[in-house]
C-alpha cells in the first residue's frame, strides 16, 4: 500500500507540474462553464443533475487524455523496464498510477463545486442529496474510465493510440444506452446492466444502490487485473 501511495503521489505531482494538465484542466472548465450557463441562464434548469450528464460525456474525452501516457509513456522512455526491475509489485504500480488519475479526477470535480455554489445562492429548494449522489457517482464512473485509460495504455508504446483505444473502449460503454432500443427484450438485460449511464443514473437521481458502486468497482478492478496480466505477459516474453 505504501508502494501504491509513493507511486501515485509522485505521478499526481509531475502531472501537476505540467503545462498540458492546466491547458486540459481549462478546456474542462470552459466547457463545464458553457453548458452550465446554457442550463442555468437560458433554460432556467437550477440543478446540477443535465451538468452532470455533460460532464460524464466530457470524461470520455478527458480522462483518455490523463491516462495515455500512464504506461505508454513508460515503455516509450524505456523506464517501464528500470521500474519492473525494482522489488515492487505490477499490482502497486498499475494502483499507483490509477490513484494519481483518480486524484487529479478529484481536483477537476472540486472545481466544479463553484457551479454548486452559483445554484445554492441563486437557487431554491436544492436537493443537496441528489448532488452528493450525483458528484459520488461521476467518482465511481470516472474512476471505472480511468482503470479503462489505464489498461489501454498498458497495450501499445504509443500515447495517442492509447488514447484512442482508451476512447473507443470507453464509449462502448457509454453509448450503449443508445443501443439498447434496438435489441431485442429477451437479451436487453445483460447490455442494460454493462451500460454506464443505466448505473449513473441511479446517483443523478439522488438513490445510492449498492448494486451500481458494486458494479463500477468490479470494472475498476478487471481492467486494472487485466493492466497487470498485460504487463507481466510482456515481461515474461521479454525474459525468454
Amino acid at each position: 500500500m505504501k508502494a501504491i501511495w509513493i507511486i501515485a503521489k509522485n505521478e499526481y505531482q509531475l502531472a501537476m507540474r505540467s503545462v498540458a494538465t492546466y491547458i486540459v484542466l481549462t478546456l474542462f472548465l470552459v466547457i463545464s462553464g458553457v453548458s452550465f450557463s446554457n442550463l442555468v441562464f437560458k433554460i432556467g434548469l437550477a440543478e446540477l443533475r443535465s451538468l452532470f450528464e455533460i460532464m460524464h460525456i466530457i470524461f470520455l474525452f478527458y480522462i483518455p487524455a490523463i491516462t495515455m501516457g500512464s504506461i505508454a509513456k513508460e515503455r516509450q522512455s524505456g523506464t517501464l523496464e528500470l521500474i519492473s526491475t525494482l522489488p515492487i509489485r505490477l499490482s502497486s504500480i498499475i494502483w499507483g498510477k490509477i490513484l494519481a488519475c483518480l486524484m487529479q479526477l478529484k481536483t477537476l470535480v472540486s472545481l466544479t463545486l463553484v457551479f454548486l455554489a452559483i445554484i445554492a445562492i441563486f437557487g431554491e429548494g436544492i436537493d443537496y442529496g441528489a448532488v452528493i449522489c450525483g458528484y459520488l457517482g461521476l467518482i465511481l464512473v470516472g474512476t471505472a474510465y480511468i482503470s479503462i485509460g489505464v489498461f489501454a495504455s498498458s497495450l501499445p508504446s504509443n500515447q495517442i493510440l492509447a488514447f484512442v483505444l482508451a476512447l473507443v473502449i470507453s464509449s462502448a460503454f457509454y453509448v450503449m444506452k443508445f443501443v439498447l432500443p434496438l435489441i431485442p427484450i429477451a437479451v436487453l438485460r445483460p447490455f442494460q446492466y454493462l451500460s454506464f449511464s443505466s448505473h449513473l443514473n441511479s446517483f443523478l437521481k439522488g438513490v445510492i444502490d449498492t448494486r451500481d458502486i458494486l458494479f463500477f468497482l468490479a470494472v475498476t478492478i478487471i481492467f486494472a487485473l487485466l493492466a497487470e496480466f498485460n504487463l507481466q505477459s510482456r515481461n515474461m516474453m521479454q525474459e525468454r
